[in-house]
This record gives structure tokens, C-alpha cells and sequence, in this order.
């Protein structure tokens, strides 16, 4: 997450109007700030025990421990991937320009804010993981963490908050919009995988993968709203012409 964070603040965005005179420069870098301090705050929490221990409705923790199919690893990869995408791919206003560098850094704020959700209801429900009896010995503190599935809340946010991006930023023919509905339906469907291997690998319950994919879907919708309220406002205040300029280039996108 953080090799993803520097990646994005290089090709940070100056929004400029008129004579270029940059605008919400500290706010940007205040809600930067404040999306990290959410991440390193939700990575503590995942490092702590539960806050209690609990069966719910009596499921049984006692199936065999499996080595995780989708690890933690490929699903950072994977939001990485998609976030550069996001800030890089060209998009119906051009490459390089507020819409992509906005939903960019929403894309993380809304892992940062998955993360932390999970892990606060992770830590105050206590679930005990089906596999809990045969739980490595070095690793017992997780064993108690199953409700709600952190690699679903992850794997759903990713693909929600993608999808609605490309559904509103990418095109308006009727081809463009099926590639936009493909596009949509292939990561909720490899969300929906990832959600799949976390039971067969007995580290969660169906009612865990569920939670877990609603909550990071609510994130990214929640988000992703927010971040075009800000693009309307802006739109709405700015001059005729608007630049882009990242840091390492100078780049004029008229608008």
C-alpha cells in the first residue's frame, strides 16, 4: 500500500486555472495525510488480538487449515494495478487530468477506509475462524478475526469502485458500453472468486465473505461519490481552461 501511494503522489495532479495559479494544494495534501494515517491506524489493528472470542451460531472450528489461495500480497498488487490504471489510462477527458487523478486517490482512500472498517469489526466481533482449532501456533492472535472476510471487503472495493469509474469515465456508445458492463462484471466475478477461496480454504464462513463484500462495495460507493462531488465543484468554480500539471511534467489539457 504504501509503494502504491508513492507511485500516485509522483504523478500528483496541480489543478490550475486561468494564469496558473494552483488551488487546494494543503487540502489535497491534508486528505492525503489523512488517508494514510487511516491505513497505518487499520495495519496496527490488524496486528492486534481480538477484543473478545465468540462462536456465532454454534459453527464448527474445527476443519482443516489451508494455506491461503489469493494472498494478501497478489490483492495489494492487484489494487496497485488498478489504481495507476486509473490515474494513467486516458479517459473521456484525455490522459492525465482531474477526473483520472481524483478517482485514483480515491481508489486508495477507499482501501485505506476497507481496511480500517474490517479490521475495527474483525476485532469487536471476535468470530473464531472454522480452521481455529488447527490455526498455526505463531499466528493464534488471527485465528479469532473471521468475521467479516478482509479479502473480500478488499476484493469487492477494488472491483466496485473500478467498475463505477469506468462506467462514468469511459466512453458513451453502445460498444463502449458493454466493454464497460464486461469490465464490470469480470472483477465483481473475480471479487466474487476471491471470496469463494476464502471459505474453501476453511479461513471463513459464507456469512464472513458476504459482510466482508458488502462492506467494501458501501466504501467505494461512498468514495467514489465523494470524489465527484469534488470534480462537480471544481467544474463548477474554475475558468473556461484548466491545466494538469504533475509534478515531473508540464502538460496543458484544455477542457
Amino acid at each position: 500500500m504504501r509503494l502504491i501511494w508513492v507511485l500516485i503522489l509522483l504523478i500528483g495532479f496541480k489543478i490550475t486555472v486561468s494564469a496558473a495559479e494552483p488551488i487546494r494544494f494543503f487540502p489535497e495534501l491534508a486528505e492525503w495525510g489523512a488517508g494514510g494515517l487511516v491505513f497505518y491506524t487499520a495495519k496496527w489493528l490488524d496486528g492486534q488480538p481480538a477484543w473478545s472470542s465468540r462462536t456465532i451460531y454454534k459453527n464448527p472450528t474445527d476443519k482443516p487449515y489451508h494455506e491461503n489461495t489469493i494472498s494478501s500480497s497478489k490483492l495489494y498488487a492487484a489494487a496497485g494495478v488498478t489504481a495507476l490504471g486509473i490515474g494513467l489510462t486516458p479517459n473521456t477527458d484525455g490522459w492525465l487530468n482531474p477526473s483520472a487523478y481524483h478517482h485514483s486517490k480515491g481508489l486508495v482512500e477507499t482501501l485505506s477506509a476497507t481496511y480500517l472498517f474490517t479490521n475495527v469489526v474483525k476485532n469487536i466481533i471476535g468470530r473464531e475462524r472454522p480452521c481455529l482449532s488447527n490455526y498455526p501456533e505463531e499466528d493464534i492472535f488471527d485465528a479469532n478475526k473471521s468475521f467479516p472476510s478482509g479479502h473480500s471487503s478488499i476484493s469487492f472495493a477494488i472491483a466496485s469502485y473500478s467498475s463505477l469509474y469506468v462506467l462514468d469515465h469511459f466512453g458513451s456508445g453502445s460498444g463502449n458500453k458493454t466493454g464497460q458492463w464486461i469490465y464490470a462484471a469480470g472483477s465483481h466475478a473475480l471479487a466474487a472468486y476471491v471470496g469463494y477461496s476464502r471459505i474453501t480454504d476453511n479461513r471463513h464462513f459464507v456469512s464472513d465473505v458476504i459482510a466482508g463484500g458488502l462492506l467494501g462495495s458501501g466504501v467505494a460507493w461512498l468514495i467514489y461519490d465523494y470524489q465527484e462531488q469534488k470534480l462537480s465543484e471544481k467544474e463548477t468554480t474554475g475558468d473556461v481552461s484548466k491545466s494538469v500539471v504533475p509534478y515531473f511534467v508540464t502538460l496543458s489539457i484544455p477542457f
